[in-house]
């Protein structure tokens, strides 16, 4: 997950620029401004969700959205403001906490020996994580 600074054509192209493999194949939503993703990947393949949430035997973005709300759940009832400016680090503790789900009891243990991985980050550059990262 990660934050694009408007939901534009242009900004989903330069985001799938940086983020999608060309080999990948990206299923959206009928949202226009995803047509952009076309230029990015081999196939793209948009699905026209108009009604499709009325009907009870859909699967179509269920996960996805239960995952969206997940995410929007998680960030407000931890917080009590939400900036945008650091939105990156809420989503990467998001990130964090879901793909370790299953080793609740490893998470401090995982945290410490990334810590002790990663180097030294100074504080100007870690106030301005989002630009920097």
């Amino acid at each position: 997950m990660s934050k694009v600074k408007a939901f534009t054509s242009n900004e989903i192209e330069r985001w799938a620029l940086r983020r999608l493999d060309d080999n990948c194949v990206v299923v959206t939503d009928g949202f226009r401004s995803f047509s952009s993703i076309c230029h990015v990947v081999d196939l793209h393949h948009s699905i026209n969700t108009a009604g499709i949430y009325e009907d009870p035997d859909n699967k179509f973005f269920h996960w996805v959205n239960t995952m969206i709300g997940n995410v929007k759940r998680s960030i407000h009832g931890t917080y009590h403001s939400v900036s945008s400016e650091h939105l990156p680090r809420y989503l990467a503790e998001f990130n964090f906490r879901f793909n370790n789900r299953f080793n609740m009891g490893s998470m401090i243990e995982i945290l410490i020996k990334q810590a002790i991985k990663t180097e030294p980050l100074p504080q100007y550059k870690l106030k301005r994580a989002e630009e920097w990262g």
